[in-house]
């Protein structure tokens, strides 16, 4: 168990109302006292506030814990699923809270609904909005998600073709990865079988009235769906800008290398190419995308379009 997987888990045996003492942390997590120490010692400096008396224990300050909160059963779910992408893009201490939210509702679900929810995390993409950088796919993208919540069957139409067969009912279980390209896996109702649509190949995509169930043999392990591969990002930074760049949470930092001119080369892991536009334009002419290609040219086209909105003087219409 790692120190992060350790925060919530310790935040799940301490309460407002009664002292916790370090030796039964120890115990329950399966790991030493000193290591105990060690993670309340990192939590405190994180931010949360946990209360510490020596010979007495750990507990959470009265104010730290919320009234009760009735939930349905959907809102419950839905809080699984966002709290485990929570989990996956941030850190420190809002990791750590997002994991023990996540395992106090999963705690209190049915088997029934706990699996539906651990299905759901598998089958529904939860990644940042405009991921492909394309208004048509980031739709599509919604919409599927949409149908896999809901269980509602797609009706799908295929790009160049004015084949009746390539109008489509699917009843989808899952939207995934393979390698650049996202296919929409389910169960073709004009094949009879299970397909897979490839995003781009998809012409059309509407929600329908009509519903179906997800067959239980279709869902993740139960130790959760895999960590898709993520993508490398290669930057230079400028050297007047190179001791202050610091790499946001939701991305990886794989190599930072300190070039003998004082520039900053940083190699970054991220999901998905466009999530990381954002923090680079905010550094303007400092940094310079050497890698991929694809992310170097969305970022110039978007710097053009920005200078191009200062080329007449400005007025107060636009």
């Amino acid at each position: 168990m790692t120190p992060s997987e350790r925060w919530p888990a310790i935040l799940l045996q301490l309460a407002p109302d009664a002292w916790t003492r370090a030796v039964d942390l120890a115990r329950a997590l399966g790991v030493s006292e000193r290591t105990v120490y060690r993670d309340v010692q990192a939590m405190v400096e994180a931010g949360i506030p946990l209360q510490g008396v020596p010979g007495k224990g750990y507990r959470l300050p009265e104010d730290y814990l919320l009234a009760p909160v009735q939930l349905t059963t959907d809102e419950a779910i839905m809080l699984v699923l966002g709290g485990a992408y929570a989990a996956r893009n941030v850190g420190g201490r809002y990791q750590a809270a997002a994991r023990a939210a996540q395992h106090k509702i999963e705690e209190v679900l049915s088997p029934e609904d706990r699996e539906r929810a651990l299905s759901l995390q598998g089958t529904v993409p939860l990644v940042p909005p405009s991921v492909f950088g394309d208004s048509a796919k980031d739709g599509r993208l919604r919409r599927v998600r949409h149908a896999l919540v809901e269980e509602c069957t797609l009706a799908v139409t295929m790009k160049a073709s004015d084949d009746a067969s390539a109008r489509r009912r699917v009843d989808p279980y899952g939207f995934v990865r393979q390698g650049t390209t996202w296919h929409v896996v389910g169960y073709g109702h004009d094949r009879d079988r299970v397909v897979h649509l490839r995003l781009q190949r998809i012409d059309t995509l509407e929600l329908t009235d009509a519903t179906f169930e997800r067959p239980p043999s279709y869902g993740t392990p139960s130790d959760g769906p895999a960590d898709e591969p993520r993508r490398r990002v290669r930057v230079v930074f400028a050297g007047e800008v190179a001791a202050s760049v610091q790499v946001p949470p939701s991305f990886e930092a794989t190599s930072r290398e300190h070039l003998a001119d004082g520039r900053l080369l940083l190699t970054v892991a991220v999901d998905y190419e466009f999530e990381v536009m954002p923090w680079l334009l905010s550094w303007g002419a400092y940094a310079h995308i050497l890698e991929p290609r694809a992310l170097r040219e969305r970022v110039a086209a978007e710097a053009r379009a920005v200078a191009d909105q200062y080329e007449s003087a400005p007025t107060l219409l636009g």
